[in-house]
């Protein structure tokens, strides 16, 4: 047990006498060196004010802080790569600084001249030989232009070209396609709407003159009748029936071209030789030099409705034939 207390002992007294012999040290006068002279900031560049530090060491404890302005430096220093534009001598606890803020316009090592500054001389300091690093952000191989660098990509770039692209190779072929396959199917599709649109014509013709048979005379129905319905014929067959006479109408082809699968009744009424009978009568009873027998053109109204009707019918079957192929891929027929 007494060991370790010697021990104890002999270990806190060395560690008290370390820490004692640098207090002693540093009291004494000329016991250490003077510093050595740094910059702040320690990397200075061009064009940037900078401050040079000057630790003047144990000896200068006693001297007089003292401030040496712009305007007397200008005077005395003829340098224009460094323009120094304060000296301050500072003196804090017996460590004397002297301070000297610069502004350097050319980079490398810059030497301050000995300026004859009365209160330097008077302490026997001197600005000669000290010296300074200046950096610089361009070096000699970076003044030669550098290639140019890519240009920035917008995000969503490579999707709107990649898809501007795949669009319009997608519109010129789609573009071939349609000169090459779709002319002919185009033309038949518009064939297909112009019948629709003329048989629909006829019927809203023959209903309009039914019900108007109450309030007008049968004289101007029946003018009505062989006028504009021969009109839609001529628009359907593509032939002058509105100036053929009723046995001239015997020429007309037929109004659908005739198929194996169609009934020879539904054929007869669709062709020259039904509507030639139709108009024949129409004409007896215009220039008869009787009065019109309402009847017998209510007769032929329902006669013309039901060749609307059968044409109507045989064109939308015809239709639905056009289109077999894809109602078999379809499963529906």
């Amino acid at each position: 047990m007494k060991v370790q207390v010697w021990i104890f002992l002999v270990g806190f007294l060395a560690a008290a006498l370390q820490t004692g012999f640098p207090q002693a040290g540093a009291g004494s006068p000329g016991a250490m060196p003077p510093d050595t002279p740094y910059l702040i900031p320690q990397t200075l560049f061009v064009g940037d004010p900078g401050r040079l530090v000057v630790p003047l060491g144990p000896a200068s404890r006693d001297f007089q802080p003292f401030i040496v302005e712009k305007a007397l430096l200008k005077a005395l220093n003829e340098q224009k790569d460094l323009v120094i534009q304060r000296i301050e001598l500072e003196n804090r606890g017996g460590q004397a600084r002297l301070l000297i803020d610069f502004v350097a316009y050319a980079p490398g090592f810059l030497t301050l001249p000995d300026l004859p500054i009365p209160d330097l001389q008077s302490r026997g300091l001197s600005t000669a030989g000290l010296q300074v690093w200046i950096a610089s952000l361009l070096t000699q191989e970076s003044l030669v232009l550098s290639e140019p660098l890519p240009p920035l990509v917008i995000p969503g770039t490579i999707l709107l070209i990649y898809g501007s692209t795949a669009g319009i190779l997608g519109i010129l072929l789609g573009g071939i396609g349609f000169r090459v396959w779709g002319r002919d199917n185009l033309q038949d599709m518009r064939e297909r709407f112009r019948r629709r649109r003329l048989i629909r014509a006829m019927k809203r013709l023959l209903r309009n003159l039914r019900k108007a048979l109450q309030d007008e005379r049968p004289g101007e129905i029946l003018c009505r009748l062989s006028g504009e319905f021969r009109h839609y014929l001529s628009l359907f067959t593509g032939m002058p029936c509105q100036a053929m006479d009723a046995g001239e109408l015997k020429t007309l082809p037929p109004l659908l071209l005739p198929e194996p699968e169609r009934p020879e009744a539904v054929t007869r009424i669709l062709s020259g030789i039904f509507l030639c009978g139709i108009f024949r009568r129409c004409d007896a009873l215009r220039f008869s030099g009787t009065p019109i027998n309402q009847q017998e053109l209510l007769k032929i109204l329902e006669e013309l409705q039901g060749f609307t009707s059968t044409l109507d019918r045989t064109d939308k079957e015809r239709n639905r034939l056009a289109l077999l192929p894809w109602l078999r891929q379809k499963g529906k027929v």
